[in-house]
């Protein structure tokens, strides 16, 4: 007959088998022929992120604007450099200025170049702006610039001329007690390729 040693040995053998393909079944996975093994120095410098912007200094101060003929001119510059520190990455930014609709100013924007020049190039176009209203009812114009590159191998300034035109035929009292807004934004971030 059947020996008992014998069937314990089935039993274990069969026991075995179903575990390890119910194993296999439930958990694949891979066997690696080769291994590798390295050691190796990693210096951990942080990226020193620079990036300047001067008109956090400079504040638009909306009681010195008056309606005349001669435009009110703010400077601010974009900079990937601080006297002899360069930024370590590159940065792209999008220059986007904010403002309420509540007077009748007219914007010009110049990048790199005097704005009194016959060739001056105004980057406020029908193209860039747009207006909308916001939750409380508040009309904005937005003007929306196109993204540019600082590259950290490259010092560079971009410096700006915001122009605010107040004409004086708007001489209107119902401006008197009016607040307008004016907000620069500079969107900045690290590329990464």
């Amino acid at each position: 007959m059947f020996n008992k040693k014998n069937i314990l040995l089935i039993s274990k053998i069969n026991l075995f088998l179903i575990s390890f393909f119910i194993t296999l079944v439930l958990f694949p996975f891979t066997l690696s022929k080769y291994q590798t093994t390295s050691t190796g120095n990693v210096n951990s410098n942080i990226a020193f992120y620079l990036f300047k912007t001067d008109y956090q200094v400079q504040r638009i101060k909306l009681a010195d604007i008056k309606p005349s003929s001669v435009p009110n001119v703010y400077t601010f510059s974009i900079s990937n450099q601080n006297n002899s520190k360069i930024s370590d990455v590159d940065i792209e930014y999008i220059l986007r200025i904010v403002t309420t609709t509540n007077i009748p100013l007219r914007y010009q924007l110049y990048k790199n170049e005097d704005y009194q020049s016959n060739d001056a190039t105004n980057l406020i176009n029908g193209n860039n702006t747009t207006i909308y209203q916001d939750d409380d009812g508040t009309y904005f114009q937005k003007f929306e610039f196109s993204t540019e590159e600082l590259l950290y191998s490259t010092p560079k300034t971009n410096n700006y001329t915001l122009v605010v035109y107040y004409d004086d035929t708007n001489k209107e009292f119902k401006y008197q007690d009016t607040v307008e807004s004016i907000r620069i934004i500079i969107d900045s971030k690290q590329i990464i390729d």
